[in-house]
């Protein structure tokens, strides 16, 4: 993709800064042994974005992340205008499909974790998405419920990794107790 029409494609996913911080409904902080675990686990190498990193009784700092967002910190994601080579994160729920396209404009690899492995198994939409885009699965990995405040709701959660050009099978990890 060319720099005009990769520019055209992030004017296209930009969203409007959210404002109102006190009703922020998607503030879940990822318990940092959890976030660690998959930034281990994947061993991103280049530019990597951690692009909602938290406030700081909820901030992920590992080493291998050169480049942060986070809205209520002043700088969203949604404004950031770089290419990265990975983006691994905790994304917002609420808007799961404008920060998918905004994480496929961004980055190669993307992993998303936690989330429900049906914010991205059972949306068309967002699976079309990662193929029109060049996307590929590459791993899926079920995890355990992370301990309150996160929702324990009965869904099954888990980690996706999304690579630009992946067109092989998926890999299934099971990292759930047993």
């Amino acid at each position: 993709m060319d720099r005009l029409e990769s520019e055209m494609k992030l004017k296209h996913w930009k969203r409007k800064q959210h404002t109102d911080n006190d009703r922020y409904s998607d503030v879940v902080f990822t318990p940092k042994d959890v976030a660690f675990r998959f930034v281990d686990y994947f061993k991103p190498t280049g530019k990597v974005l951690e692009p909602c990193c938290g406030t700081e009784e909820g901030y992920i700092d590992h080493p291998a992340f050169t480049h942060w967002c986070e809205v209520r910190r002043g700088k969203d994601f949604f404004d950031f205008n770089e290419k990265v080579d990975w983006i691994i994160t905790n994304p917002p729920y609420s808007i799961l499909g404008q920060f998918l396209e905004g994480s496929i404009y961004t980055a190669d690899n993307i992993v998303f974790a936690p989330i429900y492995t049906t914010q991205i198994w059972s949306s068309k939409k967002r699976l079309r998405v990662i193929r029109d885009e060049g996307f590929g699965v590459k791993e899926m990995i079920l995890i355990d419920t992370p301990p309150k405040p996160w929702p324990q709701t009965g869904f099954q959660y888990a980690a996706f990794h999304l690579q630009r050009g992946h067109k092989g099978d998926i890999t299934f990890t099971d990292w759930r107790a047993k």
